[in-house]
């Protein structure tokens, strides 16, 4: 991926955790022909889990009824090309009970997801730095639970 569309995945980066994150994410699918070509992967597949990572992370209320369907029908999909590969535990909870997930959630499930927490985390880190007393664990961290309860 690196040599051809100049993006690195999976790549471990110290006290980060990867590179795999929404940025790459989206490079990938931007160009689904391309991330087709580099990783076999069909092109139609790819285009159907993009449309169902963006209507999960829009943050806006799902049809649920039209997300089961679309889901059911991408699982069915990747069945028919890929019978001989044994479908990814994280894939099969998105695609057969995402619909289950997005009846039950108490708030949409885009202001859930990890680019909200990596937002908050970006927060935690500013006001645990400027803001907290550093002369115990104990004194930083009740600094922090009331920095963030007001905010």
């Amino acid at each position: 991926f690196h040599s051809e569309i100049s993006i690195s995945v999976d790549v471990v980066l110290q006290g980060h955790g990867t590179t795999n994150d929404g940025n790459t994410s989206r490079r990938f699918y931007k160009d689904a022909e391309k991330s087709s070509e580099i990783t076999g992967v069909d092109v139609n597949l790819i285009k159907r889990f993009n449309n169902i990572l963006k209507a999960m992370a829009s943050g806006y209320n799902i049809n649920e009824v039209a997300f089961k369907k679309y889901g059911i029908e991408t699982a069915k999909y990747f069945v028919a090309l890929y019978l001989w590969f044994y479908m990814p535990s994280s894939i099969h909870k998105i695609l057969i009970h995402g619909a289950q997930v997005i009846r039950h959630a108490i708030l949409p499930i885009g202001q859930l997801s990890e680019e909200a927490q990596e937002g908050r985390n970006k927060g935690y880190k500013y006001y645990k730095e400027h803001h907290t007393r550093k002369n115990s664990r104990l004194n930083t961290n009740e600094d922090l639970m009331h920095h963030l309860l007001v905010f």
